[in-house]
This record gives C-alpha cells, structure tokens and sequence, in this order.
C-alpha cells in the first residue's frame, strides 16, 4: 500500500545578485547549487490488508497470454477471462493547476502492483524509490527514473505506467512500505529549436537584467541560463514565445531566502509548452496573478500573468528561462537562448543590460 511521498520539484533560487540595491543577501552557506525545492514529511499509511478502503475502485488486468502448442507459424494468444485486480491505495500528488500524479497500489492474490499516472499535458520524469518493507517483499527494482507520459489535455488522463511489483508472504498480516520521488517537468529529450525570443514585458517598456547566464549568486544547475528582470510589482508578463499554457500557480503568498521558499508551492509560476518541446518558465509572479489557463494556446506577446516577489526571492523580479527535465529526475536542463532586440537583430542577455520592448 502506498504510504509515502516525498516530492521534489523545479529549483526555484533566482534572487538577483546582492549587489542589487534592493537585494538583502541571503545566507548560502548551507544552500546546495542546484537545491531540491520541495521536500514535506512522509505521511505514513498503514491499511490493514484484511480490511479494505470501502468501495474500492476496480481495474482490469490481463492474464498472461496462453501459448498454444505444437505446430509452425504465428503464435497466438488464446483467450483469457480478465482478472479483477482490487485498487487498496490511492494518493494524489504533485499538484498544480493543469494536473497532478495518481499513485495506485493494486492486488492481485499476494502480487501487488504501483502504478503512477501523469495528468498533465507535457511528460514528467519521476526518479522513484522504495523502502521500508512490511510483509512486502519487491520482485524486481525498487527504485528507477521513468518518464511519465502525458495526457492528452490538462487535467486528462496519461497512460499509467508500472513502477514495481511486490510479494505478499503472508496474506493474513497487513503490509506496507514506503515511496519517496522527485519530479521535473519536461521531455528530456527536447532540444530547443533556433528561435529569438521577444522580451517578456509590453511594448516601450525598459528592465535590466539583475542576474543573467551563469550568475553567480543563483543561477548555476537548472537555473544555468535562466534571466531575472527587475521589474516591479504587477508588470504584465507577455508570452515570449508561442505555446500552450501546461501549469500554473497562483496560490503562493510572501518571499523569503530560507529553505523553506524552496517548496514549489511557495512560488507562482506558469510553464508554457513550445513547438520544440522546451517549456518557457515565467517564476515569482504575483499572487492570484496568472491571467492564463492550462491548455490555453497563448500567442507571442499575449499577457500571462502579473509579476511579483513569491518564493525564494529576495526583491520582485521576473525569472524566465527555457528548459525541460533532466534525465535524472531531480534536475532541471536549463537551455541558452537569444532574445530579439530589434526587427532582425537578436542576441544572448547579458546581466547588467536594459532591455527596451521594441514589439
């Protein structure tokens, strides 16, 4: 039975540089370069195996195949009456507007199968792990990275994918373990297509960049190429590229530099799916900000949200970057990128420049 989650998800640390008059420095002697930003505390369950949650939810799996024998030529698989396999957890995790993760433990006899279910509409990769076994014994790996592929729309319903299987050497005794994951956003095998973004603010409006490519206060590891704006409070946030809006947030309040403004609920964000596969991130966005929905076609220029000073942030400011999920599970593949300064003229950021919105 399911019992466990531990969630991990997109780094989250891009305050500007401290040299910033309105930045106040945080302490980074204990903060990692490529901090995991969400981790709460397991939350045990422990159902009885003889006692199971009441009108359980039935799924179908087939039996395995019967192979004739004797003779030459193709084989078939000789029908086969469908088992009931008894669904005895379900949990819902990694949540955000557009989707979320469903976890499901199914019994078949004494095999017991986890299921995971991707209901955002962009792949996930999942690095997963199992542990503390009661009465419950793997028959395969208990831990492994898997991609999760997506639905067909937000909040749609992906194709489940096994984790693991397990034993249950006693059938009259309760069982349980524990499974602890992270999870990134993205296909990881996007590549970003050559393109020149526009600037993500309205026409004649003028930012600088407070921390560009590299920066050395945060933007190392997945955050390698990402760019902080300094733009205040409630700037409209235009789309920089064409896409389809695939999460958003717009339920975190308040900023800080503590561990805890890690958790990526703690930040306001929208991810919109590119052409290309890449995701552009538009982060630390005002609170009840987003003015787009997941599934939404947004055009280049088309307003998406409000900027702000949400998560792990030092001062207001917009954070973009175009990435997609590392292979790994746990990091994010941050990607450089040009932006276009002029009809025909386009070129990397660069920290310490203002940029005028010519479009």
């Amino acid at each position: 039975v399911l019992v466990v989650a531990v969630l991990s998800t997109v780094a989250v640390g891009c305050p500007p540089p401290p040299s910033h008059p309105h930045a106040t420095e945080p302490d980074e002697s204990n903060l990692p370069a490529d901090p995991p930003p969400y981790t709460p505390p397991p939350r045990p369950v422990t159902p009885d195996s003889e006692s199971p949650p009441a009108r359980p939810q039935q799924a179908r799996v087939a039996s395995p195949p019967q192979v004739p024998g004797g003779g030459e030529g193709p084989i078939s698989a000789a029908p086969q009456p469908p088992v009931q396999a008894k669904v005895v957890d379900q949990m819902t995790d990694f949540a955000f507007d557009g989707g979320h993760i469903d976890f499901e433990m199914r019994q078949v006899g004494t095999q017991v199968v986890q299921i995971a279910r991707n209901r955002y509409a962009v792949p996930i990769v999942m690095q997963w792990n199992a542990s503390a076994f009661v009465n419950m014994e793997p028959t395969g790996a208990a831990d492994g990275v898997v991609v999760l592929p997506p639905a067909s729309k937000a909040n749609g319903e992906g194709k489940a994918v096994e984790l693991a299987t397990f034993q249950i050497p006693n059938p009259h005794e309760a069982y349980r373990r524990e499974l602890a994951f992270h999870a990134r956003f993205g296909d990881p095998n996007a590549r970003p297509a050559p393109y020149a973004y526009a600037l993500p603010f309205a026409k004649k409006q003028s930012y600088a960049v407070l921390q560009g490519f590299h920066g050395t206060f945060s933007h190392r590891g997945s955050n390698e190429f990402a760019i902080d704006f300094d733009c205040p409070v409630a700037t409209t946030v235009l789309a920089a590229r064409d896409g389809v809006v695939v999460a958003t947030n717009a339920s975190a309040i308040g900023s800080g530099t503590t561990p805890e403004f890690l958790d990526f609920h703690r930040v306001n964000f929208v991810l919109v799916l590119h052409d290309d596969g890449t995701l552009g991130e538009y982060m630390h966005l005002s609170p009840s900000g987003v003015i787009v929905a997941p599934g939404q076609h947004v055009a280049r220029g088309e307003p998406l949200a409000l900027s702000g000073n949400t998560g792990f942030s030092s001062t207001p400011h917009l954070h973009f970057q175009v990435m997609t999920a590392a292979t790994d599970g746990v990091a994010a593949r941050s990607f450089p990128f040009e932006i276009a300064t002029g009809p025909r003229r386009s070129e990397a950021p660069v920290q310490g420049r203002t940029y005028f919105a010519w479009e």
